[in-house]
This record gives structure tokens, sequence and C-alpha cells, in this order.
């Protein structure tokens, strides 16, 4: 296959993604190594430029994004920081949740879906176009899997549900993703699979492999070997291959929650003297009868 090395070759592969990703989930599948994150990076950045209407909103899990990313603003996001309320859920953030464990990254990814869902169904609810002017929500997962695992969506807790609505009707309320995954296709979610469109990387797995094949046996037999950094985008047909360079150098900057300052607490001897006060003024007002 013609290899495409140049940004502005490859102008129909990242105007069709940033196309297609107001519209549907998009996955990045390819073996480790191969670059999806500095990839990933000038996508967004694309997309970002291409449609001023969109916001991301980025889950990492390993500082690859926390550091450089096209985005505003950036969050360390810990346990501690959770219970004393001091992250906040903003458009154009990367969130760090490498800290938590992977229920707590689910339940913290389910939470701020669930916010960002409830917000905008509502808004639709209300039946007076306010809809309209909400940007494209788009998110990115890295290590997908943790959220949309073949298990996922069958798990007893509260946030399945949550997750199974934003894959199945999110693009009511624009709200789509990027879902960056290490192969195996398999491990995704059956439900995701079938409503995602592709970004290939290199393959190593058959059972990846066969998954192209059954659509385009060239293709598959092309990402056995296809450089590092080169992807092919599969929508409506093959876009690329094309070697995506990393052009991002942007450091978010650290989003604060400010929180209200806590009362202080009154010294034994201010509540005497108060008390002492509001006694004398009884007495003074009963001796006033």
């Amino acid at each position: 296959m013609q290899i495409q090395t140049e940004l502005i070759e490859g102008v129909a592969f990242y105007d069709k993604i940033a196309s297609d990703s107001k519209q549907v989930l998009i996955q990045l599948v390819s073996e480790a190594g191969h670059g999806k994150t500095s990839s990933l990076r000038t996508i967004i950045d694309y997309c970002r430029k291409k449609h001023p209407d969109i916001v991301f909103k980025i889950f990492d899990v390993s500082q690859a994004w926390y550091h450089c990313a096209p985005t505003k603003y950036r969050q360390y996001v810990t346990r501690d920081k959770i219970a004393k309320s001091q992250v906040a859920n903003v458009d154009d953030c990367v969130y760090e949740i490498g800290a938590l464990s992977d229920e707590e990254k689910r339940a913290f990814v389910g939470t701020i879906i669930g916010l960002d869902y409830g917000k905008r169904y509502n808004a639709k609810m209300e039946g007076n176009g306010e809809l309209k002017s909400f940007p494209s929500l788009v998110y990115c997962f890295e290590e997908s899997n943790v959220y949309f695992g073949s298990y996922s969506f069958r798990k007893n807790d509260q946030f399945s549900p949550m997750f199974q609505m934003f894959v199945s009707v999110g693009r009511n309320y624009k709200m789509r993703g990027f879902l960056v995954a290490t192969a195996e296709i398999g491990e995704m979610a059956p439900s995701l699979r079938r409503r995602s469109r592709k970004i290939y990387g290199r393959l190593e797995s058959e059972g990846d492999l066969a998954t192209v094949r059954r659509k385009n046996k060239e293709l598959a037999q092309y990402l056995i070997t296809i450089p590092k950094y080169h992807f092919v985008y599969l929508s409506d047909k093959p876009y690329g291959p094309i070697k995506v360079p990393d052009l991002v150098n942007h450091t978010p900057e650290d989003y604060v929650v400010v929180t209200p300052p806590q009362p202080q607490k009154r010294s034994l001897w201010t509540e005497f003297f108060i008390g002492a006060f509001i006694m004398l003024m009884l007495i003074l007002y009963l001796k006033g009868l």
C-alpha cells in the first residue's frame, strides 16, 4: 500500500476522523509501543482546530497526556482529592487517574459521564433547543477496556447502565469518544465493537487480523508490517495509511478547585463573652418592662 508521510497529503484522513468524531465512537487499536498516544494527540489537535465546537475530556492512566496534551486544563485525581471535593467536572481537560484502582477509575469516569449525560438529557427534555448550544463532547479513554471490556456492561454495579447508555444513545446528546486500546479487539464489549469505527496501527493477533480480513484482505496483510507511527482509518473506506507526526508540545495548566474557607470554631472564652452579653441584654430588657 502507498504510504502518505506528510500531514497535508493526508488531509482526507484527518478530515474524515474529525467529522466522524462528532457522530460515532472511534477505536484506536494497535500493538503496544506503536505510537498510539502521540499520534492521537495530533489527531485530536486537528479535530479541535477543524471543529472549534468540539471539547475534549481525556481520561489518562499513565501520565501519557498529563504533561503534553492539546487541552487547556489538567487535573491529578486521587482518592483524597475526591473525598475533599478538590476535583471538578470541566471541559477541555485531562484527568490523570492512574493513582486510582480499576474500580475507582470506573466509578470516577462513570460519574463524569453520568453528570454530562444528565445535564444534556435534561436540556433536551426541556424542548427549547438549548441542547443545540452545547458543544460536541468527545471523550478520550486510555486503556478503554477498564470501562468497556467484554463484561463491562454486565457488571452488577451502578455504572454499567450509564456506560451502556453512552455507547447506545450518547450521539443523541452530542457525546462521543475515542477509545484507545492495545490489541486485542475481542477484549472490548461486542456492542461497542459493532458501533465503532477503527483507526488501526500494527496488529499481530490473529483475532484482530481476522476481524480486518473479513472487510479488507489487503489491509489486513499490510497491518502485520505497518511501520511505527503509521495508521489507517477504516470508515466507509480505508483512509491512509499515513504517518502521523507528533506535533503537540503543549502542557495543560493545572485546574485548581478553590474550596471555601471552613468557619473557625469559636474558643470557649468567645462563647462565654457572647453568652454573657446576651444575658446582660436580656436582663436590661426585662428591667425596662
